[in-house]
């Protein structure tokens, strides 16, 4: 087998070698789990219209929204649960996976009932087009009724990454993809509605992965094992998860509600651009793959061997993780640009070459400088791990959500009324991922010089 399945030890071996292990599994996992979302939007693509790829495309930055800063609470388990595995300590282990779970069950219920009702409030403040709206407001609804699979899929993957373990959850992402890949063809073979069939498809997927991860949790051995019959509240774990959980659930947050301006003004571009930028968007989700698996990694790597009170250990984990995040996010987002015209975005949008014009401008803004998300997820991770999210949330706050909006304010606005022609107002729209990106980086920089130094002079903060 390519990878056996087992859990890496981060707090001894060789280093470099040891993040490999760890993060070649998130990396393809992730890969995947994006490559077969992607066929959501090739399958309409193919055996629907453009109108059913914008309905999906249109409702992107309201999913993330909605389930995705709420999947931020999941960051604070891993924080946490990775110290007490660092420390060996089997009762905080056991209260913190507990808890977690619990607590991913309640947030899930309640994401799929808020989705249910506010999804056409949502999508008429972002003004989706009329063409495509019923449609995105059913996507919405069936997508977000496997919020409780989604939240416990993620709760529970956190513990299984924190502990080392990244493999299997790179095999039930394999599992759930296959399957949304699957029923993604039959649906739309049986089912009028195409948009309706793939939003079935991606909600089975999800249920699938959670089922796998708690039978996983539960056959574990020694320190993690999940005992469902013995499971228990804590008060004072769920107050350390929201400590360091709520903070990167706002980090979460900020991004879709700084986007839905955004994707506001795409729709006013007509439905060629909200399609265009879809796909793009499709590749782009792709390339988080690049960006988000060694980000993850150091935050587990450092977390673990500051439980073990092996601080150098931790910062030699963070430089490594950061010159491979540079690498690879440099080399998969070039090249997914390079790509894009001839190749990548014509397989989603066929022969619609407005629809593509205004996906490759996407692209250019967004993949070829993809290796800024990469070190910026290695920098906002280890401050995580040195316990201060709330210095991360700050810093999105003002780079992504404040400069997004200012810049849309204060920048696109003004060229857009200056009646500019359609791509030339795209671009100034576009470039304010790259810009707000830049900015971005420049904070984590300072704020993780500012964390390791305060840990130098006080100690570590306590978890």
């Amino acid at each position: 087998m390519l990878l056996k399945a087992r859990s890496v030890d981060a707090t001894h071996g060789p280093i470099v070698k040891k993040i490999i292990l760890y993060a070649l599994p998130l990396l393809i996992s992730t890969l995947i789990q994006k490559l077969f979302n992607a066929v959501d939007i090739v399958v309409l693509g193919n055996m629907a219209d453009g109108v059913a790829v914008a309905a999906v495309g249109a409702t992107t930055a309201i999913v993330s929204l909605i389930v995705d800063s709420f999947i931020g609470l999941s960051s604070g388990t891993k924080i946490i649960f990775s110290r007490h595995f660092g420390a060996k300590n089997e009762e905080k282990i056991k209260e913190t996976e507990d808890t977690s779970l619990i607590l991913g069950v309640v947030l899930g219920f309640a994401v799929a009932v808020f989705s249910i009702i506010f999804a056409p409030w949502f999508l008429e403040i972002t003004k989706c087009p009329e063409d495509c709206f019923d449609a995105a407001v059913l996507y919405i609804r069936v997508y977000c009724c496997s919020a409780p699979a989604i939240m416990i899929y993620n709760f529970g993957s956190s513990v299984l990454t924190a502990s080392g373990d990244t493999q299997r959850p790179l095999y039930y992402i394999i599992a759930g993809g296959v399957l949304n890949a699957v029923m993604n063809i039959i649906l739309c073979l049986l089912l009028t509605e195409k948009v309706l069939a793939v939003a079935i498809a991606t909600a089975s997927s999800q249920l699938l992965c959670a089922v796998l991860v708690v039978f996983r949790l539960c056959k574990m051995e020694g320190l993690g094992k999940l005992v469902i019959k013995n499971i228990r509240f804590s008060w004072q774990s769920l107050g350390k998860i929201l400590r360091f959980g709520l903070p990167l659930a706002l980090n979460h947050a900020l991004y879709p509600i700084a986007n839905l301006q955004i994707q506001t003004a795409i729709n006013d571009y007509g439905v060629s651009a909200v399609a265009g930028s879809s796909a793009a968007s499709t590749y782009d989700a792709i390339l988080s793959a690049f960006a988000s698996p060694f980000g993850t990694t150091c935050s587990t790597f450092m977390g673990q061997n500051f439980g073990a009170g092996n601080e150098k250990r931790a910062k030699k984990s963070f430089w490594n993780c950061l010159w491979l995040a540079l690498v690879v996010g440099a080399v998969g987002g070039i090249g997914f640009f390079m790509l894009a015209k001839p190749v990548l975005l014509p397989l989603v949008l066929g022969s619609d070459a407005a629809a593509v014009e205004f996906g490759h401008c996407k692209m250019f803004f967004v993949a070829a400088f993809y290796w800024m998300p990469a070190l910026n997820s290695v920098f906002s991770n280890s401050i995580n791990a040195y316990g201060y999210s709330i210095i991360t949330s700050l810093s999105s706050i003002v780079c992504i959500f404040g400069f997004r909006m200012f810049w849309m304010r204060e920048i696109y606005n003004p060229w857009h009324h200056m009646q500019l022609e359609n791509m030339e107002g795209f671009k100034w729209l576009m470039a304010c991922f790259t810009v707000s990106w830049a900015i971005l980086l420049i904070f984590n920089i300072v704020f993780q010089m500012i964390a390791g130094q305060i840990a130098k002079k006080k100690g570590l903060k306590q978890i």
